[in-house]
Order: C-alpha cells, then structure tokens, then sequence
C-alpha cells in the first residue's frame, strides 16, 4: 500500500496513521509501542474541513479515510492556542507555520506581556464500519520571547510546558513525550484501545 512505512509482519495490533508528517508518525509510534500497539504510516492526503474544532476536522478526515481505504484508520490534528491572540492560531496552526511561521507569530505578540499559550491535539479513530472514537490531550504553557532548540516541529521552539523551563525543541523526546498533549491524546487511545477494538 502507498506510504506504508513498516512492511515487517507482527503480531500486535496494527493502526493505520493518516499523515504524511514523519516526526507526528515517529512520537505516536514511541508513545504506543509500550502498550504493543503497532502504527503503520499511511503517507496520503487527508480531506481537511473548515472549522474551529480540532476534533471534527480529525473525525471527518478519519471517516473519509477508512472508507477510502477500507480499514481503521486514525487521524490527529492539533494546534497552537495562544490566549492574547483570541486563541489564534488554533486549527491553523499548520497553515501559519508554513506562510508566516515561528518568526511572524512572535511578532504578532511582540510587546505583549501575557505569555500564556496552550497545544490542543485532537485524535480520531475510525473503521469503515462507521464508527468512530475520540481523544484529545492537551498541556498549558507559555510563549517564548525567541525560539530555543532545533529538536522537534512547527512551533515547538517557542512553546514551554508548564512546570519546565525548556521549549519543547530544546527538551528532545523523552521531555517531549513526557510533557505533550499529542503524548496525552495517544496514551488515552491506547488505555482505550487495548481493551475496546472497532
């Protein structure tokens, strides 16, 4: 199958990862492999709708994909919730990291005061027998006044969890993994998932 990134049999359970986004890939698989649950990346486009829910963009995505591919299927978006900025830039995160990126968000919130921030990820779960599961993580944080740290992706050099002093670039991924709200939205499908399979 297109984008398969293990072809390696196994006997544990296998999920199918919609996203073409290798480091998201590689944190799920680091998060789920101590519950022995297998994720396989599956490199395809994913339909994206228009709203401000993390969670009906990934539902919707999830659906789309396990029938197109008949089989289960998970997809996650999340975002960037910056308090002095309404919540912007929330579901786009990914748009304004590509067009304006770490640089131009700062700017946004030069001279601002109130740092606090928020990542948001919204799991979804899918079969093509129309049913569906979500789970969400989420950890609070503040902004950075300059990026820090060439690890991780999108915003993570200007984002510090709550009761560290590091960004999440700057922590690698067992800081990563112990503090983000992706590894939170992976660890309550796991607890779910290892006991209820759709």
């Amino acid at each position: 199958m297109h984008g398969e990134a293990d072809t390696s049999p196994s006997d544990k359970r296998t999920l199918w990862f919609v996203t073409q986004n290798h480091h998201k890939y590689q944190e799920a698989r680091r998060i789920l492999n101590p519950f022995e649950i297998e994720i396989r990346m599956l490199a395809s486009p994913k339909t994206e709708i228009q709203s401000t829910s993390l969670g009906e963009i990934a539902k919707f995505a999830a659906q789309e994909a396990a029938k197109k591919h008949n089989r289960t299927i998970l997809v996650e978006d999340s975002g960037l919730f910056v308090k002095v900025l309404n919540g912007f830039p929330g579901p786009f995160s990914s748009y304004v990291h590509a067009t304006i990126g770490v640089g131009g968000l700062l700017h946004l919130m030069s001279g601002e005061t109130g740092r606090e921030a928020y990542f948001q990820a919204s799991l979804a779960l899918a079969s093509p027998r129309d049913s569906s599961q979500e789970f969400s993580g989420k950890v609070n944080g503040t902004i950075s006044h300059k990026p820090a740290g060439k690890q991780g992706f999108g915003f993570d050099p200007i984002f510090i969890p709550k009761g560290a002093r590091k960004t999440f670039a700057q922590g690698g991924t067992e800081f990563k993994d112990k503090y983000s709200h992706r590894a939170f939205a992976f660890r309550k499908l796991a607890l779910w998932y290892i006991k209820t399979k759709i």
